[in-house]
């Protein structure tokens, strides 16, 4: 299995690797050559190696091969994926695969590959052309006649296949959002430690008759660590 089917909305279909088509249902997965047409809906996908995407109505997708060894939650030699975005729009967050080794992951179209090193990304593929739009990390669009990385509030268009990309200045593609929904991925927190200040008990010099002493204090502790 490759991702699994998160949410849906409208009439999404599949298709197999055998070429049967049939709609989408609630708890399906998707596994190296199958295929989603979003239809007039959107669909959530949450990869094993913890990447999200979300696709948009009208998107057709294919996860071409999948591996992911899932070894210490890392990738490992061997491991990699290739998709294909035959139109319309994606979004995703990407996980363990491509985070090291670029050359693990690839989404192509009909007129240029998406690489990345662990980003966050949207694409639109339509009759003009595939728009790249890069969020955090950085991408890398490729046509037959040029590479162009798309570092973070950048956009790159690249109009057909003998082409070169052409950086743009709008942060949005077109055909979707940077607040559209996507689905929540884990969130890597770096370990901080918290200085603790400790305040002197006050001195007690006489008991007060039914009424217990008031000090204030913060506990004693090693520093701690975000969780």
């Amino acid at each position: 299995m490759a991702a699994s089917v998160v949410f849906f909305s409208g009439n999404p279909q599949l298709t197999a690797a055998n070429g049967v088509v049939r709609p989408l249902q609630r708890g399906d997965s998707l596994s190296a050559g199958e295929a989603i047409d979003a239809a007039d809906g959107r669909v959530q996908l949450r990869f094993a190696d913890g990447a999200s995407m979300s696709l948009q109505p009208g998107t057709q997708f294919k996860v071409d091969s999948y591996r992911f060894s899932g070894n210490g939650e890392r990738a490992v030699a061997g491991d990699g994926v290739v998709m294909t975005l035959v139109k319309g729009t994606l979004r995703t967050v990407t996980g363990w695969l491509g985070k090291q080794d670029r050359s693990q992951y690839r989404i192509g179209t009909s007129v240029a590959t998406i690489g990345i090193r662990g980003t966050e990304f949207g694409a639109t593929m339509d009759g003009s052309g595939l728009t790249v739009s890069t969020y955090t990390g950085l991408v890398e669009v490729c046509s037959e006649v040029g590479c162009v990385q798309v570092a973070p509030s950048e956009t790159v268009w690249v109009r057909s296949l003998g082409s070169r990309p052409e950086l743009r200045s709008s942060l949005e593609g077109r055909g979707f959002k940077p607040a559209e929904v996507i689905p929540d991925v884990p969130v890597n927190r770096q370990a901080m430690p918290v200085q603790q200040t400790v305040q002197p008990l006050p001195q007690i010099t006489s008991p007060i008759q039914n009424q217990q002493p008031t000090y204030t204090a913060s506990p004693t502790h090693s520093p701690m660590t975000a969780p």
